[in-house]
């Protein structure tokens, strides 16, 4: 049962990741990141609405998959304790039928044994009596301690796939509200509230990297520089390799007027992400920087690059 969860699991990812990569598709001049896509009055009408059209079969696909798998992984548990169940019932049964086995098998024995006995007075009806029963005793008490085992053994088992199961189902329940988060934010166009949400979001993935990032933008959006730049900090102390705090950090330096500590960081991003230079010319926070040859030189060469 759990290998057919797994299975179903596996191949549910493919779905989601081809999803995504539709959605990618679907908008190719869009940055890896579109959720730090900070959108101005001069967009093209047309992408957003193509997003919009795009975006709600692809949630509507994921929330399906997920809804579908986590109802598959109830189901697996009906079946698993109805069947330990049966289980169950089924050896305790068998105990039953061999220990009844076990003592027709020596009262016939030993009745057999007890009339050669008696006929030839090797001993007395009631020693043999008391053979028969300490014998049967013994027999029963062991297969009885066998048995027991076993079923410590069945019950142990069952316990550790119930919390298997309780651990995935939680795991599904918290990928959904994370999900459920993510797309609030994208809809809330208050850098305010999507702070808060954020903030919800690393309540349940405490340290997610990219969630901070995002954070970042959003201080930026409500123009306090150092906060994002403390965000961007925290990230780039665990991951120094993060494009994405690079940049918003170059924006935060860009605003304060640390314009060579501005470039340097950027300078790093485009190297790791070069996607990250469509998104100069839109970006408010390097307008201070226009003019400085540094700037300039570091747009030309992504664009040679090209």
């Amino acid at each position: 049962m759990r290998s057919n969860i797994t299975l179903k699991f596996i191949l549910v990812l493919p779905l989601i990741m081809s999803a995504t990569c539709l959605a990618q598709e679907s908008n190719p001049q869009a940055p890896e990141k579109s959720q730090l896509k900070i959108s101005l009055p001069g967009d093209k009408p047309e992408i957003e609405i193509r997003k919009l059209q795009v975006e709600p079969l692809i949630e509507r696909f994921i929330m399906d998959e997920l809804k579908a798998l986590r109802q598959d992984l109830a189901n697996t548990r009906v079946e698993m304790i109805r069947e330990i169940t049966d289980r169950e019932l089924s050896v305790a049964q068998g105990v039953s039928n061999v220990a009844n086995n076990t003592v027709m098998f020596f009262f016939y024995v030993f009745a057999a044994l007890s009339a050669v006995f008696a006929v030839w007075g090797w001993r007395s009806m009631q020693d043999l009596k008391n053979s028969v029963r300490e014998a049967s005793e013994l027999e029963i008490s062991r297969l009885s301690r066998e048995y027991e085992k076993r079923l410590t053994s069945l019950e142990k088992e069952l316990h550790s796939k119930g919390e298997i199961i309780l651990e995935n189902q939680r795991e599904i329940e918290r990928t959904q509200n994370i999900h459920a988060l993510w797309l609030q934010a994208n809809q809330t166009p208050d850098p305010r509230a999507k702070i808060e949400i954020y903030d919800k979001i690393l309540e349940l993935s405490p340290g997610d990297q990219e969630t901070m990032a995002y954070k970042a933008d959003a201080a930026l959006l409500l123009g306090d520089r150092d906060w994002a730049l403390s965000l961007c900090n925290r990230i780039l102390t665990d991951n120094p390799e993060s494009s994405a705090a690079l940049y918003q950090r170059a924006c935060a330096y860009a605003g304060l007027g640390n314009h060579d500590a501005a470039i340097s960081d950027l300078k790093l991003a485009l190297e790791l992400s070069p996607t990250l230079k469509e998104r100069l010319p839109e970006e408010e926070e390097f307008t201070i920087l226009a003019g400085n040859s540094d700037f300039e030189n570091l747009i030309n060469h992504a664009d040679q690059q090209d």
